[in-house]
């Protein structure tokens, strides 16, 4: 697997589309299609996701072959590494690049001497049980409301 980080507007014109297949594919189920539509366009739209990067938010596209198959985004912080993006495309999932990934942030997060932490919502079962068999731990449930009658109904995950 090969990572590209997405640094221009350029780069993530490219890979947008890929993005957002991979979003609706994996939120749809989970939080239903309006929902998922939503918080595309008001949390990852290509507007916010720059506005993220200009502020330390690291993004990386994801390749195998030549081709994208999903994207990753954390962010360091004072107290711990932020994973907040973990999407592979459903055709490229049960591979292994779950734990190659992992296994990056396991070492980014040795280097900078910080915990990890991630969201995961609680309806993405199989998501909670990949960060779970990799070592994560639950350490709070979050509920966030986003705006239009919509509400983020997470755990917290830590690791380290």
């Amino acid at each position: 697997m090969e990572t590209q980080k997405i640094t221009t507007r350029e780069q993530l014109d490219h890979f947008y589309p890929v993005l957002e297949d991979i979003w609706r594919e994996v939120f749809t189920p989970v939080i239903g299609s309006s929902q998922a539509e939503y918080m595309l366009t008001n949390y990852q739209s290509k507007e916010i996701i720059m506005q993220e990067i200009d502020s330390g938010v690291n993004y990386y596209a994801l390749l195998l072959e030549g081709k994208y198959v999903g994207y990753i985004a954390y962010e360091v912080r004072s107290e711990y590494l932020y994973l907040s993006k973990i999407y592979i495309a459903a055709d490229y999932r049960n591979q292994g690049l779950m734990r190659e990934i992992f296994a990056w942030f396991d070492e980014l997060a040795e280097n900078y001497q910080l915990k990890q932490h991630l969201r995961v919502n609680q309806g993405n079962t199989q998501a909670i049980r990949v960060y779970q068999h990799l070592g994560f731990h639950l350490i709070e449930e979050k509920i966030t409301d986003i705006g239009s009658g919509y509400q983020m109904v997470d755990y917290v995950f830590e690791k380290g």
